[in-house]
């Protein structure tokens, strides 16, 4: 009889855990409304209404919650560079990196996120210091 207990109650708290809903090529930025086009750096927020809202990177994310301050977040969700799976942005890390805009001389500071500290290092190769996703809001707040 626990056990069964234990398993309702475990399937219960599964349900209700705020899951990633899947971001799609063509989406827009809910902040610079720009078209997403690379998935690798697809981010999303999850509102208190469990209303998810894609973010074209990790970086417009951050933008978005230094102009939003206020706004009620559930999860907020970064890709996985590697695997292409979103995943908690508290618990990646990141790695500095420059875009550029297709069709564009712009250039603009982003990040590429990592499920683990390992595929970071490895991919940093000459940029600067993994950063967790605290680190990440605090340099968007510096911009």
């Amino acid at each position: 009889m626990k056990a069964l207990c234990a398993i309702v109650i475990a399937v219960a708290l599964a349900g209700c855990a705020v899951q990633p809903a899947p971001v799609q090529a063509g989406d827009r930025c809910l902040r610079c409304r720009r078209t997403i086009t690379d998935l690798k750096l697809a981010a999303e927020i999850v509102d208190a209404l469990k209303t998810p809202f894609p973010f074209r990177t990790a970086g417009c994310v951050a933008k978005y919650l230094k102009t939003h301050p206020d706004e009620q977040m559930t999860a907020i969700f970064v890709t996985d560079h590697n695997t292409g799976h979103m995943l908690p942005a508290k618990d990646a890390w990141f790695v500095p990196a420059r875009l550029t805009e297709p069709d564009s001389r712009t250039v603009e500071a982003d990040y590429y996120a990592f499920g683990s500290r390992s595929d970071a290092v490895a991919a940093k190769s000459d940029r600067a210091v993994q950063l967790r996703w605290s680190e990440v809001l605090a340099e968007t707040s510096a911009q």
